[in-house]
């Protein structure tokens, strides 16, 4: 633990809710929410860290940008729209701002309760230029709020470029961003009902497409089944636990935060058996060579070159 001063304040913190959180929610499940929320993992298994791992859902242990995002834009939903259902204030005020202000203060007490870690304070630093974004009345989610953050990021820990999860994260994002501008233009052609699974499935492709060769590159091996883990527990993640977490964390003062840590502990709970399901799956896993010196940088130079003209590369496949 810290020696002193406000980081030890925050250690304790973080721990007394841990604590509570496993002693709501027992077993793994409640290891694994604790995880989440803190960025507590001690009590983690190996054999659960290593399903996790296998099933490519390592990433959502991990306080990182999904965790991030998820937050971020259930609290920015929640305030805007909790808003609009009290029209003298909705009138007055502009709802969008004041959600931008509140998502930015429970992001910056998400990164304190979970410790500064290089994840959770790229993470931070993404989603502070997005809702800043907003604040300034620009795109939050653009080529260019992502540049800006990559920059910062940058700024303060140059060495990151070189560690795969500054790849990942930011390759990830990138793909997400330019796989939803034509989604934008076609989703009037699927099916309302449809158009969540279709969104699913293209956001798991993308990133998956665009982390995959990385990962292959830092770790020699491609975890072949784990857009099919990503499919279902990601949208557990967003529609179950961290929601859950959020409106635990608003009723924990009134002593009701067991029951949305039930509902967190369900969603956990399946989580962690499509994880081991996936991972216990023939093929699940393929070891690859180590690629050549340079192969990530001219990876990353080609997808520079696509992303720079994506526009006359779509119409020459047009």
């Amino acid at each position: 633990p810290p020696e002193g001063g406000f980081a030890l304040v925050a250690f304790r913190l973080r721990m007394r809710l841990s604590a509570a959180m496993q002693d709501t929610i027992p077993g793994q499940p409640g290891a694994f929410a604790a995880a989440l929320m803190t960025g507590d993992r001690s009590g983690v298994t190996q054999a659960t860290n290593e399903a996790l791992r296998l099933s490519n859902l390592s990433h959502l242990i991990s306080i990182s940008g999904l965790h991030m995002g998820l937050l971020v834009g259930f609290v920015f939903a929640a305030v805007r729209y909790g808003l609009a259902l009290v029209p003298p204030v909705a009138l007055r005020i502009d709802t969008k701002k004041l959600a931008a202000l509140v998502a930015l203060g429970a992001a910056a007490f998400y990164l304190l309760l979970a410790g500064p870690n290089v994840a959770t304070r790229r993470a931070f630093i993404m989603a502070a230029v997005m809702l800043l974004a907003v604040l300034a009345d620009r795109r939050a989610i653009s080529l260019r709020s992502l540049a800006i953050a990559a920059l910062v990021v940058l700024f303060l820990e140059p060495e990151s470029l070189v560690e795969p999860g500054f790849q990942m994260s930011f390759g990830a994002t990138v793909a997400l961003i330019v796989a939803f501008e034509p989604w934008q233009r076609i989703q009037h052609r699927v099916p309302k009902l449809l158009r969540p699974a279709a969104m699913l499935v293209l956001s798991s492709l993308a990133a998956g497409l665009a982390t995959a060769p990385i990962a292959a590159a830092h770790f020699n091996r491609v975890a072949e089944l784990g857009l099919l883990a990503n499919l279902v527990a990601v949208p557990l993640m967003g529609a179950l636990v961290m929601p859950a977490g959020v409106i635990a964390a608003v009723l924990a003062p009134l002593g009701l935060a067991w029951m949305p840590l039930r509902v967190m502990g369900i969603g956990a709970d399946l989580i962690l058996r499509v994880g081991a399901w996936v991972a216990g799956l023939e093929g699940s896993v393929s070891a690859v060579p180590a690629p050549p010196e340079g192969a990530l940088a001219l990876l990353a130079a080609a997808g520079f070159v696509l992303l720079v003209g994506r526009r006359f590369w779509l119409r020459v496949a047009a």
